[in-house]
């Protein structure tokens, strides 16, 4: 008899009280057509039926296994912490609230074989509400093309727009190395755009719109929350400990710092950086407009 093949993807499905979906998104993972996966389910502390859910599906199929923190760390470091224990080539985050369609895996994973200059493979993203249902209406941020292959080009690309889409991409399948020389995710608002402005300097993003992933949105979810600019809100979730009216103010525009850093870790020639530098000096100037915009418009921020 032939051996097992072994697994090539690892998939991170960090939570905080999501037995309301979760079990939704186990099941959807189950039926992926590509076969050679692990998930590891990684609760923060859950206080719900989410530890009962997570380990009737380990129990049910032996590629997932389930990880319970002692107490909540936040979002994002319970984010960060699902990665690293990572050993596969192929790496995905998933939300527990979201649900993938049947060939994600397999469709992206072909893409980034055909592609090795390629770091991140990204499905057609659809927001759904609580039932299900797909919401045209609801903003996943700009999607601009991150196939170049100049890397300060994809970071122009992607850093200089003032909401880029952020689950499009996080949520994609990415190259295991290619993560780990990141920072991961830091604990400040936008920490996941900091991530992607690390990757996007690494290798091209490419978009796989045969199959798609179905990102759930609805009121207090963390995504909902940036949308309507609930900053403190959306602060307790990321990290509870920067939610103090002066850790969200600095939280809310440490993107901007972060963006010199993400450069200057990069592996591009001094001369580039040195433009990128001067680029990312304009970012927070060039948001002025609309920030007064909406501040003029009664909109809270």
């Amino acid at each position: 008899m032939s051996a097992e093949p072994t697994n090539r993807i690892t998939i991170a499905l960090p939570v905080y009280n999501g037995d309301r979906f979760l079990a939704e998104a186990l099941e959807s993972v189950l039926k992926q057509t590509y076969p050679h996966w692990e998930l590891v389910v990684y609760d923060n502390a859950s206080t719900d039926g989410t530890e009962e859910i997570a380990r009737d599906f380990a129990q049910r199929d032996p590629r997932i296994r389930y990880v319970r923190r002692k107490r909540n760390i936040g979002l994002a470091r319970n984010f960060s912490a699902a990665f690293r224990p990572a050993q596969t080539e192929y790496f995905k985050w998933m939300a527990h609230d979201d649900i993938l369609a049947p060939d994600m895996l397999e469709r992206c994973l072909e893409a980034l074989e055909r592609h090795p200059e390629c770091v991140v493979a990204y499905p057609a993203a659809v927001a759904i509400d609580e039932n299900g249902t797909p919401d045209p209406d609801f903003d996943l941020g700009a999607e601009p093309d991150l196939s170049s292959p100049n890397a300060a080009e994809r970071f122009r690309a992607y850093c200089g727009l003032p909401r880029p889409s952020v689950a499009r991409y996080i949520f994609g399948l990415m190259r295991v190395e290619a993560v780990r020389s990141t920072r991961l995710m830091l604990s400040h608002m936008w920490a996941d755009v900091t991530l992607l402005s690390e990757l996007v300097l690494q290798g091209p993003f490419l978009a796989v719109p045969e199959t798609t992933n179905y990102l759930r949105v609805f009121p207090g979810h963390a995504t909902a929350l940036m949308a309507k600019q609930d900053l403190r809100a959306w602060q307790r979730v990321l990290d509870p400990r920067l939610a103090t009216p002066i850790g969200t103010t600095i939280s809310r525009y440490r993107r901007y710092e972060e963006y010199f850093a993400s450069v200057a870790r990069s592996d591009l020639p001094l001369g580039t950086k040195v433009k990128l530098f001067g680029f990312c000096a304009t970012l927070p100037v060039r948001r002025v407009p609309e920030v007064v915009s909406r501040q003029l418009a009664g909109v809270r921020r």
